[in-house]
């Protein structure tokens, strides 16, 4: 019997009550921010650990479950492996080595906030976040509405991509069997892909022209002592990068 294929899930959080659960999502997408930073500008061995330790403890703080992990097609392995191969021939093989552990780094951070963050805590943080740039007279409300919109929107065009793939597949077209049919295949789903977005950005446009402009909600964060304990332990690991990395 075929194994199923876990399929890949963004922006949906993991239903848990855990420290990494109930922390302000401007501290975690801050810490991200700073981790990604410090790591890409020093991607050294001693930089890769140190964030993966802090990405380890952040995984099983949160109790994230094996089962969001999706299952990886035999295809990228493949790309993986002659890309090493180059790379020995190349003499750059240890390079390539920390780059693919830099980009699965950031990967799996990039996912821990999306598993324990909701998209409207996401909404909520973000005119925090951006305030600082109000003294330089930029749209900030501007950019925080289509933030929001966008945010909002992704579980229906997940939905609708949901749809679409399943009726593909009660077509009997469940994917591409023939290389000769590669190209056509990708056009039509391109294509269905595009009609049902531009559907979905024209209803939501007819509903904003109906209900009309409202001003941008600022809420005040609640920090606790996980974001205090995040702040330091993120604070320190940075750090520690740049000393030692």
């Amino acid at each position: 019997m075929k194994e199923q294929r876990r399929p890949l899930i963004l922006l949906r959080p993991v239903p848990r009550s855990t420290p990494v659960h109930r922390l302000w999502a401007g501290t975690k997408i801050l810490a991200a921010v700073a981790l990604s930073v410090v790591v890409s500008f020093i991607p050294s061995w001693t930089a890769l650990g140190i964030m993966a330790v802090v990405l380890l403890a952040g995984v099983l703080a949160a109790r994230i479950p094996r089962g969001v992990v999706p299952s990886i097609p035999w295809w990228v392995f493949a790309f993986l492996a002659v890309g090493a191969v180059l790379n020995v021939a190349g003499g750059g093989l240890t390079s390539y080595v920390r780059a693919l552990l830099l980009g699965v780094c950031l990967l799996v951070l990039a996912s821990l906030v999306g598993w324990t963050t909701s998209l409207s805590q996401l909404v909520d943080a973000l005119p925090v976040l951006l305030s600082p740039l109000r003294l330089l007279r930029l749209p900030v409300d501007e950019w925080v509405t289509v933030c929001a919109l966008a945010l909002r929107m992704l579980p229906t065009i997940r939905g609708e991509l949901r749809m679409l793939f399943a009726a593909r597949r009660l077509r009997g077209r469940p994917g591409i069997r023939r290389p000769t049919r590669w190209w056509p295949e990708l056009i039509d789903t391109v294509g269905a892909v595009a009609s049902v977005s531009m559907r979905q950005v024209r209803d939501l446009g007819d509903a904003l022209s109906v209900r009309g402009s409202r001003p941008v909600v600022r809420t005040r964060p609640r920090l606790g002592v996980g974001d205090a304990v995040t702040v330091v332990v993120v604070s320190a690991a940075c750090a520690a990068i740049v000393m030692w990395g």
